[in-house]
């Protein structure tokens, strides 16, 4: 159990100066992993599918809503092409499970490789090797999804030893439905290869990847919370916005050249990276967001290591201030205890209220590396 921070901004103030009289009290949101579902394995909701399936391997990224009485559960999943340990080269696609109780998930079978929902692309598409990191939108009566793309594997595994270098070219690609179930990509926007974002000018935050973009509808238009890349392979949070979901415009965050939230202090919980965003619009001037956080660098290839989920506040969007969420170095969720799925760390946060309950899905994975769907949820308003 973690513990985040409810409405305004009291619990950062305090620290500096102490909140004033008018300034709402504090509503800690107290988050219970879910270690029960008969569909997961080791505490999870959702583990591998059997041989021959698009996840054969694990379920890496995660996205999920509610509607109507059930739970969509959207996630990219790896399959057994790889020759290295882990997801290190596996391919990626995306995939969907359902649930009524949002704890027991049946996987909705799709027509793509292995029941796959959405494939990889062609060849010579910039979302050819993967196709992951979903996130989707229910918007009327269309099915909006914005995904992590690359024509690269994740790792290079066969690299010389102590040289593997990480996919450096991953891009957000989209897709539309009308039945959340079956998907057309588009490759018209205005990144590389028709993809949706273009990538930031030498030396910005955002000029060697962006990825996993979460997209909330607010008033009249678009507001996506994407996850920006630098030549450094440090992972922040960026901001985009737009008035049709198909054409975007950066939004510069008043931090770390553009970004809307950093990286922390040397020695905080998300030192090296602060990424992978999901965010709810609760009331008109508070938005809340949940974040992958890394203390430090995996020493092997340099990207993100380990996993906690982080927790910032904002009142219009923009300007993002983290919040003290009562774990022990201020994190909103822990990896779990060895032997649980998510004893390695913590990834891609999927959060919405259901009524009056908060329900956080995300991303666990293992000692070994293997990643399984996780819930954790706490008491609404």
């Amino acid at each position: 159990m973690r513990v985040g921070w409810g409405r305004g901004f009291c619990g950062v103030v305090a620290l500096l100066a102490g909140c004033t009289a008018d300034t709402a009290s504090i509503i800690p949101l107290k988050w219970q992993k879910v270690l029960d579902s008969p569909t997961g394995q080791n505490g999870s909701v959702l583990g591998p599918d059997g041989p021959g399936t698009f996840d054969e391997v694990g379920n890496f990224t995660v996205s999920a809503f509610e509607d109507g009485g059930v739970t969509y559960l959207y996630y990219g999943g790896a399959d057994a092409s790889g020759s290295c340990p882990g997801l290190g080269n596996a391919h990626f696609r995306i995939g969907l499970a359902t649930s009524t109780d949002g704890v027991s998930f049946g996987r909705v079978a799709g027509t793509a490789f292995g029941g796959a929902v959405l494939d990889d692309g062609s060849p010579g598409t910039f979302d050819s090797y993967l196709t992951d990191g979903p996130y989707v939108l229910k918007d009327g009566a269309v099915y909006r999804m914005w995904y992590s793309g690359s024509d690269q594997p994740y790792q290079n595994c066969a690299a010389a030893a102590g040289q593997n270098p990480l996919a450096d070219d991953r891009r957000i690609g989209y897709a539309e439905s009308t039945d959340g179930v079956h998907w057309t990509k588009f490759y018209d926007g205005d990144g590389p290869g028709g993809s949706v974002l273009p990538l930031g000018a030498a030396g910005d935050i955002d000029a060697q990847q962006v990825a996993y973009a979460r997209v909330i509808k607010d008033g009249d238009g678009y507001k996506m919370y994407y996850s920006a890349n630098d030549v450094t392979d440090t992972w922040r949070v960026a901001l985009a916005v737009s008035t049709d979901a198909r054409h975007w415009t950066k939004v510069r965050g008043k931090i770390a050249d553009g970004a809307v939230l950093d990286v922390g202090n040397p020695g905080a919980f998300d030192a090296a990276c602060a990424y992978q965003p999901t965010v709810v619009k609760e009331q008109s001037d508070l938005y809340r967001m949940w974040y992958r956080a890394c203390p430090s660098a995996d020493p092997t290839v340099g990207g993100p290591s380990q996993g906690f989920i982080g927790y910032a506040e904002s009142n219009d969007g923009v300007t993002w201030i983290k919040v003290n969420a009562g774990g022990a170095e201020s994190e909103a969720l822990d990896p779990g205890p060895p032997g649980e799925f998510d004893s390695g760390g913590l990834t891609s946060p999927s959060v919405f209220l259901d009524g009056a309950t908060w329900t956080l899905y995300y991303a666990g994975f293992d000692a070994s590396g293997r990643y399984r769907a996780g819930l954790a949820r706490a008491p609404g308003p």
